[in-house]
């Protein structure tokens, strides 16, 4: 599948206008959070919404988010894993479905190639309110650049709704030293039942270059 390649300014903009809208609606549902009342969900949200912040930063409110890495910057060696958050929309007839999850990708920069997944998806359902998603989506492409094709696919379910993905993600590596990671995919077309929907699903995260072991 080919994707337009987006500058890192509007490729920001675009993550963050898609991750207030998914996380202020997951945010908003209710769900069992023991005695308590308080739905657990909840403070993943929240440390969600902190890592946005370190990463991507927050243009309206002042906050510097990380620059992306020039290609110079990419280690020839050595690996770095991404841990952070994945949001996914979903167009459908009776309203935007929205859900969020833990993300962790690897890069490995010898073998230029990146794998991991997004686990632990929680959202809305056909039920209503917010449900946990059984099952993962699984990361991996290319990294021949600082900005790259991450594709993403997999099965995620709950309930009677089964969704069904599989896409890339025009992905940019942040910082310099590398710090951070950043993908969207505007255009994803998710299976709902069989029923084609149109889609968003970003990934961001943080992350430090581990140095090869020395040769012996």
């Amino acid at each position: 599948m080919t994707k337009r390649r987006y500058g890192f300014a509007m490729v920001r903009a675009m993550i963050l206008s898609c991750l207030l809208v998914a996380l202020a609606a997951c945010g908003g549902g209710g769900g069992g959070g023991g005695g308590s009342g308080i739905d657990p969900r909840l403070a993943r949200l929240d440390i969600y919404e902190a890592q946005r912040l370190r990463v991507l930063g927050d243009p309206a409110a002042g906050v510097v988010g990380l620059p992306p890495t020039p290609r110079t910057g990419l280690p020839d060696a050595g690996q770095v894993t991404f841990d952070g958050a994945a949001t996914i929309q979903i167009a459908q007839p009776a309203g935007l479905w929205s859900l969020a999850g833990d993300a962790a990708l690897t890069l490995d920069f010898a073998g230029n190639s990146a794998s991991g997944s997004v686990t632990a998806v929680f959202g809305d359902s056909s039920a209503g309110g917010i449900v946990d998603y059984a099952g993962s989506l699984a990361l991996g492409g290319a990294v021949d650049d600082a900005v790259f094709a991450l594709g993403y696919a997999g099965t995620l379910t709950a309930g009677g709704d089964v969704l069904v993905f599989d896409g890339d993600l025009v992905t940019t590596v942040l910082g310099d030293p590398v710090a951070g990671i950043a993908g969207l995919d505007l255009e994803a077309v998710i299976d709902h039942g069989g029923a084609q929907r149109q889609g968003s699903v970003v990934i961001f995260g943080e992350g430090a270059v581990t140095p090869p072991a020395p040769q012996p």
